[in-house]
């Protein structure tokens, strides 16, 4: 005894839809997390630290690099100090929070300067380091 369906034949596009929902997600997924990361596109070697970031995911970005002029950049744009000071009291909507990217051979002295003058403005500052390696 042989069993057959009276339902109509399922075209074979009903299967596929489910199937590239699942693939876009996953790519709206692959592509929106990869934003979470900040970099301000200056190589710096940032020291390393047990310490974690969070709650600066829209934080400006101040970088310093080591050398003997020691550059200084405010989200990815080169500047001088007295611009640096004059870009963080124009931005005074939104989120006041600033990164600092120093780079490890940058004299600990501009370091300090840099992240006082942005909390002098209001602002709340968090130095990048790297885990240390195991």
């Amino acid at each position: 005894m042989k069993l057959e369906s009276n339902l109509p034949k399922q075209s074979p596009w009903l299967y596929t839809a489910p199937l590239l929902n699942t693939i876009l997600l996953l790519l709206v997924y692959f592509l929106f997390s990869s934003g979470f990361v900040q970099h301000s596109g200056i190589t710096v070697e940032h020291p390393q630290s047990n310490s974690r970031l969070t709650g600066f995911d829209r934080a400006h970005i101040i970088t310093i690099a080591a050398g003997m002029e020691n550059s200084l950049y405010f989200d990815g744009v080169r500047i001088t100090t007295t611009e640096l000071r004059e870009k963080l009291k124009a931005h005074r909507e939104g989120e006041r929070r600033a990164i600092i990217h120093a780079d490890k051979q940058a004299p600990f002295g501009r370091v300090i300067e840099i992240g006082n003058m942005a909390l002098d403005l209001g602002y709340e500052v968090a130095h990048s380091t790297v885990p240390p390696k195991s």
